[in-house]
């Protein structure tokens, strides 16, 4: 006969059921929202399809090097917004029969002021002593190395009243996946503020993530550049220029005789082309819009309309929930991982077509390479050895904070061992063209690979000349 269990065991017992019910109505609910969420995306196409064209000129416009739209590709972003904030012009109103001044960038640091919490002094603002610097050339000094890093956008301000004088750093991200260099919004603060006492800078990415801590760590933010930063996503410079068409003093913009007149039209057109472009960088265009509002009814219509009835629409019920949702968004991210180095593996391969075939050297296989980065984080795809100095070229992955993904694809060249150490530091240094960095705390020189401009055959001319170089001066 069954030992009967004492009423202590019987309560565990019913407790641990009642915690597998639980969980199996999650997961229930879990994968009936799965598969409603894949119903509105298709929903969502379906419904995109009956809408007019959404033509924006951007995305059709092919560039060679980017292999893509003008749209997401970021120097010619960074042009954009420079055009944009040069436009400058008067105005005159026939009905109040006052002109106007239309200046976009005040108009842009009068936007920005409401992100700062020390704001741009923009009393008695002169736009004549703006300057502007795109790709803007700093020197970068470590021990004994010097290094160009370029800034994508800066306004300085220069003022006969040194007080009155700033400058404006703008780093632009269009991609999500796009890392910083290692101190790169530091160095610029640290190279601008010698000259400017009053130095701001803006983070403007996809998504509005923050600068990584590699790139500006925390302690020298709150130290130097606190009230003075701004994170910003490209979708806001869009809800900007939106909110511009919808002001009164702009209302010429949509004054048919006004436009016909003075051919105001293409003005208007540029700044509706630019609205989409910058609200599709962020994934908020209309049908980004429309995925939100169906994302919305499928909860409602799954999930909370349930938990209500019975009685289970609580903080901690609804915890548990985005507990789970983002385990499932921490599964769907590490699933990006393999997408992400399929780009890398292409690259690789291009230089590989390109490498002096009488220099010894280990080409990884893509499914090593890819098991590698889901399992380390790390994968080499080309491998070289020097005497004793090695050189790889690899791609690096990590999570941010905001559960996106970095990567990085490199160029390294550990210097651990102490013998060589400073015949490398030497011979590193003549080799300027591939610009490479001096990263103490990680042990290495590293140079940055940037597919969308760095061709394959000029990366693998100048690993031939390395390997030649430290072939013949270090023994």
């Amino acid at each position: 006969m069954a030992k009967s269990l004492t009423k202590e065991e019987n309560i565990l017992l019913t407790l641990i059921n009642a915690f597998q019910n639980d969980e199996k109505e999650k997961l229930n609910h879990l994968g009936n929202i799965s598969k409603s969420l894949i119903e509105v995306r298709k929903k969502v196409k379906e419904e995109m399809e009956k809408l007019p064209p959404q033509f924006n000129v951007l995305k059709y416009i092919k560039n060679q090097t980017e292999r893509g739209s003008l749209s997401t590709f970021e120097t010619y972003n960074s042009y954009l917004l420079l055009e944009l904030l040069k436009i400058d012009f008067k105005y005159k109103d026939k009905e109040y029969k006052k002109e106007f001044k239309v200046n976009f960038t005040k108009l842009f640091f009068e936007f920005m002021n409401d992100k700062f919490e020390n704001k741009i002094d923009l009393n008695d603002f002169n736009y004549k002593k703006v300057i502007f610097g795109k790709e803007h050339v700093v020197k970068v000094e470590r021990e004994d190395k010097t290094t160009n890093r370029r800034i994508d956008l800066i306004i300085f301000y220069n003022d006969n009243n040194k007080e009155k004088s700033f400058a404006v750093i703008i780093e632009n991200k269009t991609k999500r996946e796009t890392g910083d260099q290692y101190s790169q919004i530091k160095d610029y603060y640290d190279k601008i503020s010698k000259n400017y006492k009053n130095v701001y800078a803006i983070y403007l990415t996809p998504e509005g993530k923050l600068p990584s801590e590699n790139s500006l760590p925390e302690e020298y933010y709150k130290k130097e550049l606190y009230g003075k930063f701004a994170n910003i996503k490209h979708a806001e410079i869009g809800y900007w220029l939106e909110g511009i068409l919808k002001r009164q003093e702009f209302s010429f913009l949509n004054n048919e005789e006004e436009n016909n007149k003075y051919n105001y039209k293409l003005l208007k057109s540029a700044l509706i082309q630019i609205i989409d472009n910058e609200k599709s960088i962020s994934g908020e265009n209309e049908e980004g819009d429309m995925t939100e509002a169906e994302i919305k009814k499928v909860l409602k219509e799954n999930l909370f309309k349930e938990l209500e009835t019975k009685g289970k629409l609580t903080e901690s019920e609804l915890d548990k929930y985005i507990e789970m949702f983002d385990k499932a968004k921490d599964l769907l991210v590490k699933e990006k991982i393999p997408i992400i180095t399929k780009k890398y593996l292409k690259f690789t391969k291009e230089i590989n077509k390109y490498l002096n075939k009488n220099i010894k050297y280990e080409l990884k296989s893509d499914k090593d390479i890819i098991n590698n980065v889901i399992n380390e984080n790390f994968a080499t795809h080309i491998y070289f050895k020097v005497n004793k100095i090695e050189i790889k070229i690899g791609s690096s992955y990590w999570i941010e904070k905001n559960n996106d993904i970095g990567s990085d694809y490199l160029i390294i060249i550990p210097k651990e061992d102490k013998s060589i150490k400073n015949k490398l530091k030497n011979n590193i240094k003549k080799f300027p063209n591939l610009e490479f960095e001096d990263q103490e705390e990680n042990n290495r020189y590293y140079y940055e690979i940037d597919i969308n401009n760095d061709k394959p055959e000029e990366i693998a001319n100048a690993i031939d000349k390395l390997y030649e170089l430290l072939k013949k001066e270090i023994k």
